[in-house]
């Protein structure tokens, strides 16, 4: 009999366990999972900054090693979804950078002074919106292409760091030389494949599965497959508003419709929610502490902004603080 696993959460809004266990029932699968909880974030962390041998740039690195660990139990090797989202346009940003050029048709006034200003003030259970308004008002693709990841811009990096460094980015090798006639799709893909996919995703997969003492495999990369999907046109990937199109269409006669139509959540860690209950007073000590090592990269008060916004719920900055902590650990333990 197949065995499947699963992760998931006690917060409901963050957890798919009960999507996971019905498409295990529907396949008649032997189904484990287990459910991530603060505490074990805390225990795990500086364990897995030596797995990675780098501060651990994701909080669903956790949760992967977690439900790695407890797959290693009765199986020698696992296949995960890893990559369909890159080589299928997956993501929400692969529908939103399709309309960018026409975005930044508006007056620059619209978008910057009335558009931007009223998303920015949203609350941040708008993430979304927030992140699409504010990354198709960057006209500069590179940095919009980095941003679409929740990196911080120039300004706001210049404005929290008072560390500098020297040279300039490289913007003629990969992720950046993309053949400029290729559609908005293509380009935003192909940065995708050249950087998301083998700097994080894989190496995050591949350290996390390896320090389990199991090895998991990628069907969605196997190069024939990624050729014939790089063959199609755009709307066999994205079509309208929907994402992986021709991978729902291709599921239809093996997978519920309640399933296939579920909008994407993505594989997110409440980390945000943490931040300002459980895990608060550990943020705290990590990057306002007397023994933080890091604090000094920092404009104090900035950074002390950024926090007080997060902890009283008026912005969401829990990918620019989860990056802060671990960076804090990585100095404790290397450093």
């Amino acid at each position: 009999m197949v065995k499947t696993f699963s992760v998931g959460f006690g917060e409901d809004s963050y957890s798919e366990l009960a999507y996971a266990a019905e498409v295990a029932t529907h396949f008649g699968t032997q189904h484990h999972e287990i459910v991530v909880a603060y505490h074990d974030i805390i225990e795990q962390l500086p364990r897995l900054v030596a797995f990675r041998d780098a501060p651990v740039s994701e909080p669903s690195d956790i949760p992967i090693y977690m439900l790695a660990f407890e797959a290693a139990r009765s199986v020698k090797m696992v296949l995960t979804g890893e990559g369909s989202d890159e080589i299928l346009g997956g993501y929400p940003k692969h529908i939103a950078e399709r309309f960018a050029q026409g975005y930044q048709l508006l007056p620059g006034y619209v978008r910057h002074r009335f558009i931007e200003p009223l998303t920015h003030a949203l609350p941040y259970d708008f993430r979304r919106i927030k992140t699409a308004v504010a990354n198709l008002n960057i006209e500069d693709w590179p940095e919009r292409y980095v941003r679409w990841f929740g990196a911080l811009n120039r300004s706001e990096r210049d404005r929290l760091s008072v560390l500098r460094l020297n040279g300039t980015p490289v913007l003629d090798a990969p992720p950046f030389d993309a053949d400029p006639r290729s559609s908005a799709l293509r380009r935003i893909l192909y940065f995708d494949q050249t950087s998301w996919l083998p700097d994080n995703l894989l190496e995050r997969g591949d350290r996390m599965t390896m320090a389990a003492s199991i090895e998991a495999r990628v069907p969605f990369l196997d190069h024939e497959l990624a050729a014939f999907v790089s063959s199609l046109p755009d709307g066999f990937r994205v079509r309208g508003l929907q994402s992986k199109w021709v991978l729902r269409e291709a599921g239809k006669q093996l997978i519920p419709e309640r399933i296939l139509a579920r909008p994407k959540v993505g594989f997110r860690v409440p980390v945000n929610e943490w931040f300002r209950g459980e895990m608060r007073e550990y943020l705290l000590d990590h990057l306002q502490g007397g023994a933080s090592i890091t604090r000094p990269y920092y404009d104090t008060r900035v950074l002390d902004q950024i926090l007080a916004e997060h902890l009283n719920s008026r912005q969401n900055h829990e990918k620019l603080l989860w990056a802060l902590l671990n960076l804090e650990i990585w100095h404790r333990q290397y450093v």
